[in-house]
């Protein structure tokens, strides 16, 4: 376990990074906690200090700058000096924790078990609609939450394992699916260009068989395109916005 002693090294694997109101850069890793480089000097925070899990994929600030991180036993809330975490007991089931907070100020959480929205004190299930799907596949669990998204609409985007992505209005949810243009129904990363364009990265279902798909694919809001030579069918893509 990396403790939280000054270091100059980053972990081996990151898989998520973030940078706060504050110009702090922070790194989620695969089981040595969070990293935070303040511009001189990197510190890690782990199980020791107060983090719920040590595998950290998702990372965001909310209005009082309080930085949650979502990890595979939960989130937890840090204010700069203590922890709070949230579980089953608070509320959030599942692994695999991402975590957004929206323009108004919400804390979103998405798992293995589906999208939680937290009320200010814990979280509760948000209940989203299953797709109907002609041949259903998946890539680890159907229903799993890869992505979380708001874009400059205000609408919130899910990244789906198996269901592609949902898109909720604040009132509505609007499915997108492979039949629509998706390279895949397992949608692991969505972000927005500076034209409005909604891209998806999308990774190969091994179950219940595995299937070579999966690749990267762009929405206009009327039409999907796709990219076939951006190939994803063994690993997640992670997008970035385009400038």
């Amino acid at each position: 376990m990396q403790d939280s002693r000054d270091t100059a090294q980053v972990a081996e694997y990151i898989v998520a990074a973030f940078e706060d109101s504050k110009g702090n850069l922070w790194f989620g890793t695969n089981g040595q906690g969070v990293a935070r480089w303040d511009g001189m000097s990197l510190r890690y925070f782990s199980i020791a200090d107060g983090l719920i899990g040590d595998v950290v994929m998702g990372i965001a600030e909310d209005r009082d700058g309080n930085l949650w991180f979502g990890t595979h036993d939960g989130a937890s809330k840090f204010d700069g000096a203590t922890f709070t975490s949230f579980a089953t007991a608070e509320g959030l089931r599942g692994s695999g924790c991402k975590v957004l907070v929206d323009r108004k100020g919400v804390v979103w959480a998405g798992t293995s078990d589906g999208v939680f929205k937290h009320d200010g004190k814990a979280f509760n299930a948000f209940e989203m609609p299953v797709p109907v799907i002609d041949t259903p596949s998946y890539k680890m669990v159907p229903g799993k939450v890869w992505d979380l998204f708001e874009d400059s609409k205000g609408n919130l985007w899910f990244g789906r394992d198996g269901y592609g992505a949902c898109m909720y209005n604040g009132e509505t949810f609007t499915h997108f699916m492979k039949k629509d243009g998706l390279c895949s129904n397992n949608v692991a990363s969505i972000v927005e260009d500076t034209q409005g364009n909604i891209w998806f990265g999308s990774i190969t279902s091994d179950f219940p068989e595995y299937i070579q798909e999966g690749g990267v694919s762009r929405y206009d809001g009327n039409t999907f395109t796709q990219f076939p030579e951006v190939r994803g069918p063994y690993r997640e893509r992670h997008l970035q916005p385009l400038q």
